[in-house]
């Protein structure tokens, strides 16, 4: 560990997670780890910003400060000359995220999958971009580059490229708790279960180099992030209980488990996190925004840059359990911004005035 308290935080995001989700899953023991995080710390909800666009909010948590100081305003950013549109990514940023400042101050890092984090910055410990998972599902999974750029150092990109996870890999067992009837799929016409073959390999990616570094490299801050809860919302929600007059019969008994099992599925990936981390680990849990699961979403999305966006909630899930943290009590008024300054206070170190959040 470096100087200061000897206190180390671990950030888990889940993209898009939300308490109405969640909720109804708690109270049929579908999520027993949440269950005790939640009972160890405290909870409730946080306010996102407005828009809801994931790359903006997760470099609001990293940073503590609004979109106009961190320079990340969407999913994309008119190139240097003007002449065309790309991707935002690190570069896009203009303010410092927690792990600079951790750097700065002689702490260790463990960054995996942050969006956006491409490319891997140079920074005190290891960072593991959110390229590093992304694979093409027409490759073959014997030949399956790893984006340059996407892990520093780089003596660690070829050992970590074992815990890549391609969708071609998974089998009808490993689908099986998503869909059920997976076997009356007809997978030639509906590519439905590829997309969520993506997103189950993509996740599994993730958790397995964050698990394998947790054990290996040393660190006094990590961070994962999951776009997985998300991705299984904005494709499959429509099919999740009960069923909209609007959904197909057949299509929902198909696809209506898959947005449960998606959550089931963090929740053990959230197990394997906190048995590593230790309870002498500060752990902050948090979505960037929620997702409508009810009458409110949406049978017509608009088709246009940024458009799914509209099935965004303005409150995602915070949870957060330590030492000083109160057991099994609820908070209020918590937003996007105040995890950085949060983070900070929890390792002893100083918040920044320029920050907009609290701790």
């Amino acid at each position: 560990m470096g100087p200061g308290n000897g206190r180390r935080v671990l950030v888990i995001g889940w993209d898009g997670a939300d308490w109405r989700v969640i909720r109804p899953l708690l109270e049929r023991g579908r999520m027993p780890v949440l269950r005790r995080l939640m009972q160890s710390g405290v909870h409730g909800n946080i306010a996102t910003l407005s828009p809801a666009l994931s790359p903006m909010l997760w470099t609001s948590i990293a940073t503590g400060k609004r979109p106009y100081k961190h320079g990340v305003l969407g999913f994309t950013e008119p190139s240097l000359d003007g002449s065309s549109v790309r991707p935002v990514s690190n570069r896009s940023r203009t303010a410092r995220a927690i792990w600079n400042m951790l750097h700065l101050a002689g702490r260790s890092s463990i960054v995996t999958g942050w969006w956006p984090s491409h490319p891997a910055e140079p920074i005190r410990g290891v960072m593991v971009s959110n390229h590093f998972q992304r694979a093409p599902t027409t490759s073959d999974p014997q030949r399956w580059p790893i984006a340059p750029g996407s892990v520093h150092p780089d003596r660690l990109a070829d050992p970590l490229s074992e815990f890549r996870f391609h969708p071609l890999e998974l089998t009808g067992d490993h689908l099986l708790p998503f869909l059920p009837r997976l076997e009356e799929i007809d997978q030639a016409n509906d590519q439905r279960v590829m997309s969520l073959a993506k997103i189950v390999s993509e996740i599994t990616s993730v958790h397995g180099v964050a698990t394998a570094l947790m054990q290996t490299e040393p660190w006094d801050f990590m961070s994962v992030y999951y776009d997985g809860i998300d991705h299984f919302s904005h494709a499959f929600m429509r099919y999740h209980p009960p069923r909209q007059e609007w959904i197909d019969e057949r299509d929902f008994d198909l696809y209506r488990d898959v947005v449960e099992a998606g959550y089931r599925y963090h929740d053990m990936m959230l197990g394997a996190l906190l048995a590593l981390a230790g309870e002498e680990t500060t752990v902050v849990l948090l979505s960037d925004h929620g997702f409508h699961p009810d009458h409110l979403r949406w049978r017509d999305v608009p088709v246009e840059p940024a458009g799914p966006a509209v099935e965004h909630r303005d409150l995602g899930i915070f949870v957060m359990r330590g030492p000083g943290v109160r057991a099994g009590g609820e908070v209020h008024g918590v937003s996007v911004l105040d995890i950085a300054p949060t983070v900070l206070a929890a390792m002893g170190l100083p918040v920044g005035d320029d920050m907009d959040g609290k701790p």
